[in-house]
């Protein structure tokens, strides 16, 4: 065996920009799927450990969304209703809404939360885990004070005592919030939520429902609202259906980008069956002289087979490479750009071993029929041949 693959390695290296373009369509195929799979892993890690701080027994309840003005808001009648089951240990109504936001001598239209007044810094710190890091916390009853996000704070050189004007009235920010991690919370706006109903008109409304719970009980949940609403037109999320609902979503988007990266393997096989036909017309002659000095077909189909894995399997390393090099810089441009670090990717050993495997056998099969075909040459006519 090792003669052989002395002999292979020989091969691959005489042939050296033939095999480099051999291997280049291999390698971007598996670039994509190991970029995929790693960031894919680093986002359900990312959202397990967000649901794992919140905690196992946080419920959200939100309408569901059947067209642009059909979801129905929840009011205090549905959160009291709540609030008398015997296993709901707190109940929390938030209101969110989109407002124009004066910021650096221009408007922006940024997300704002509102919270009931004795709710909110409770609400925050227990529920959501949020933490002020600069500044204080709400104090209960005070009105046009807001807690912000990090990254606008730091996007917008803003802190405590900063001056805001929201859909024309000003509020003075009093907090600043650590790094959660995301966008949408670190550039978030919260504040007192009859603030905001008083901007908006939409008074004694909320836009979804955050319960803590001693026992997960949906069904207890989902029968108590429809009395009070009278229909089921809302959805009830645990941590658990929040991971399923993203595996699924995530699945999704994997399965179409896989099948891209797939076409683009099947290409870099075709040319490993292209470039070990050639070999195998151009080594004819040798061919023939390998079997004239007692060379089997077993042996000869060894080489062909050993030679097309090898040189799919050249192509798969570099393409885990530059895999990971890709799925570090989409993780760095989110970071940076996007204010996001869901998406950095996670890397084990099971995927290099399973890409390299992969990219192995992807040669052995492309190379099976120039083999074969290698195998079968009569010694008498290989040696003829010119």
């Amino acid at each position: 065996m090792g003669g052989k693959l002395g002999l292979v390695a020989k091969f691959v290296i005489h042939r050296r920009l033939r095999s480099f373009l051999t291997t280049l369509g291999i390698a971007i195929g598996v670039a994509l799927i190991f970029s995929l799979v790693s960031i894919n892993r680093g986002l359900m890690s990312a959202v397990a450990e967000q649901l794992e701080q919140i905690g196992g027994d946080i419920i959200t309840v939100v309408p569901k969304f059947s067209g642009p003005l059909s979801s129905q808001p929840f009011s205090n009648e549905e959160l009291d209703a709540l609030r008398r089951l015997p296993f709901v240990r707190d109940v929390a109504g938030i209101y969110s809404t989109v407002l124009p936001v004066e910021l650096s001598g221009r408007t922006e239209y940024l997300a704002i939360y509102g919270y009931s007044p004795e709710d909110i810094t409770r609400v925050m710190n227990e529920i959501q885990s949020f933490r002020v890091e600069r500044g204080r916390e709400f104090r209960e009853g005070e009105n046009h004070k807001l807690v912000i996000g990090y990254l606008l704070a730091d996007r917008y050189n803003l802190g405590p005592g900063s001056r805001l004007r929201i859909a024309g009235r000003d509020f003075r920010v009093v907090g600043v919030l650590e790094k959660i991690g995301n966008s949408e919370d670190d550039m978030s706006i919260n504040a007192n939520v009859e603030d905001l109903w008083e901007l908006t008109g939409e008074d004694g409304t909320y836009n979804y429902i955050m319960l803590t719970v001693s026992e997960p009980n949906d069904d207890r949940i989902k029968r108590e609202l429809k009395k009070v609403r009278g229909q089921e037109d809302f959805d009830v999320f645990t941590p658990e259906s929040f991971m399923e609902r993203a595996g699924q979503v995530l699945g999704i988007v994997n399965a179409i980008f896989l099948a891209v990266a797939s076409i683009s393997i099947l290409v870099g096989g075709i040319g490993v069956a292209n470039t070990m036909y050639m070999a195998v017309f151009e080594r004819t002659h040798e061919i023939g002289v390998m079997k004239a000095v007692g060379a089997s077909e077993r042996d000869v189909l060894t080489i062909f087979l050993l030679e097309s894995g090898l040189l799919s399997l050249i192509g798969g390393l570099f393409g885990m490479a530059l895999g990971w090099g890709l799925a570090w810089g989409v993780g760095h441009a989110a970071a940076t750009f996007g204010g996001t670090e869901y998406l950095h990717p996670v890397l084990s050993a099971d995927i290099f071993l399973l890409t390299a495997a992969l990219s192995f056998v992807v040669g052995l099969l492309s190379g099976f029929f120039p083999a074969r075909y290698a195998a079968g040459l009569e010694p008498v006519e290989a040696l003829r041949y010119e």
